[in-house]
């Protein structure tokens, strides 16, 4: 949220790939069920000698007669690539092949960089599944199977031996995603690879469970016992005073509301050299509301759904800030930035030059989604481990960090990580600055609209 010269990573995951999110959900849960027991029961009767008074020995026996657990079922279409028909994608000189099958008659053969891919849909959102499959291959690069585009970062396991051999991994999806891509795929090298029999079952409810919320049902102001205020004139030489009365409840909505007002500025000091106090008057207000000791994590996913503005001078946010240290030493996380016509998705952290960021950003041009996206919700999630943080925009990543780069430089903090500890969130509209733009034909008021915050651990 504080000002930077925009850059964007190479070797990001690649949007889209042409494939839409599916909205339906499918409870994949399997019903066991059981027949109650009917098994035959053989009766001995007890002997009739008189001078033996033990009690008879009872032999009868149970016969367990219930079927067998069904076997899962698979979600992949022609797993086996036995039809030649349309469930894969087979592209880049890859082909359906015949006798090298690990079982039936037909395989995939894939060579250098080029594959097969299926579009599984109908998946639950934060759901574990299990991807499983044969594979070979026939020189010294891998033949590999994985999946992408399921709410975190492409997972996949590698086959190296020459002869078949059997390989599976669990993997969640992610709060928006209702669907996947399932790949085989060889890597690189000359020589072939195969792919056989591959499987997609669902394995469990994921472990995740929701550490905070607000769904913003109310109306009126905010709930205090979550949410606290910024005020006045705070970074980026922005044109706004924050205040509290921008910010409330609407229609199921959080509003944060940008609006022009003209009353003298009450920390004006005539001749001082500091932005904030050489304004006389406050001409523009806005709301910037966080969770600043009243509400931290460490770890986790956020899941954030809101309306962007996307208007020339104005600058939506969802962020984070770390708890011990100052900027930028402390951290942040831009999961969420718009202004001048782009999405950004941001780290930064301490170098040895006080006030002066590493910045790992990325930023997306919202004229290259579809026509009329900034008129609709979308969803923002922020994945949290021990080892990276993720940033994801419905479903699909922005862009990702491993913290074993994140560490400060001597500046402030030297050799910390200001990514494991625990941090506070900030939603605000800032109008202006020097991102935001000229607002000089901005229409006023101007709404940044939020349906809800998630937090989960």
């Amino acid at each position: 949220m504080f000002s930077r010269t925009l850059w964007t990573i190479a070797g990001l995951v690649t949007w889209g790939m042409g494939c839409s999110l599916g909205s339906s959900s499918t409870d994949l849960k399997l019903e066991n069920p059981r027949d109650s027991d009917t098994s035959p029961q053989t009766d001995t009767e007890a002997p009739t000698d008189t001078q033996d008074t033990e009690a008879p020995t009872d032999t009868s026996a149970t016969v367990d007669t219930a079927p067998p657990d069904p076997p899962p079922v698979n979600l992949l279409a022609n797993p086996g690539f036995e039809q030649a028909d349309t469930s894969w994608n087979i592209w880049g000189g890859a082909q359906r092949v015949e006798t090298t099958a690990q079982e039936g008659t037909w395989s995939i053969r894939a060579t250098n960089h080029n594959g097969a891919e299926q579009l599984v849909e109908g998946l639950s959102p934060n759901t574990r599944y299990r991807l499983s499959g044969w594979g070979k291959t026939e020189g010294d690069t891998p033949m590999s199977i994985g999946v992408k585009f399921h709410g975190h970062n492409q997972e996949r396991v590698l086959f190296t031996d020459s002869e078949y051999t059997e390989n599976s991994f669990s993997f969640t999806t992610g709060f928006a995603n209702t669907s996947a891509i399932v790949y085989a795929y060889k890597p690189g090298g000359d020589a072939a690879g195969y792919a056989d029999n591959l499987s997609l079952t669902y394995e469990s409810e994921s472990n995740y469970v929701l550490a905070w919320s607000d769904e913003f049902n109310g109306t009126g102001a905010v709930d205090p016992n979550k949410w606290a205020f910024e005020e006045g004139f705070v970074r980026n030489e922005e044109l706004q005073w924050y205040q509290a009365e921008n910010a409330f409840q609407e229609s199921g909505y959080l509003v944060i509301e940008g609006r022009t007002e003209s009353r003298p500025n009450p920390n004006y000091a005539p001749g001082s050299t500091d932005w904030r106090t050489s304004r006389s008057t406050i001409e523009h207000t806005s709301s910037s509301i966080r969770t600043k000791d009243l509400f931290e994590w460490q770890y986790g996913r956020i899941v954030v759904r809101a309306k962007v503005t996307n208007l020339l001078g104005t600058w939506p946010a969802i962020w984070t800030l770390g708890t011990d240290c100052s900027w930028p030493s402390n951290g942040e996380v831009d999961i969420m930035e718009n202004y001048q016509g782009n999405i950004l998705a941001n780290f930064a952290w301490g170098t040895n030059t006080p006030w002066t960021p590493n910045w790992d950003s990325s930023h997306w041009a919202v004229s290259d989604f579809e026509e009329g996206w900034a008129d609709d919700f979308h969803t923002w999630e922020m994945d949290w481990t021990e080892e990276n943080m993720t940033i994801l925009l419905d479903g699909r990543v922005l862009n990702t960090v491993s913290l074993s780069d994140t560490i400060n430089g001597s500046a402030e903090c030297e050799g910390q990580n200001p990514f494991k500890q625990p941090h506070y969130l900030l939603l605000n509209l800032a109008l202006g600055g020097g991102a935001g733009g000229s607002v000089e034909n901005l229409a006023f008021p101007t709404r940044y609209l939020v349906d809800y915050v998630r937090i989960y651990q």
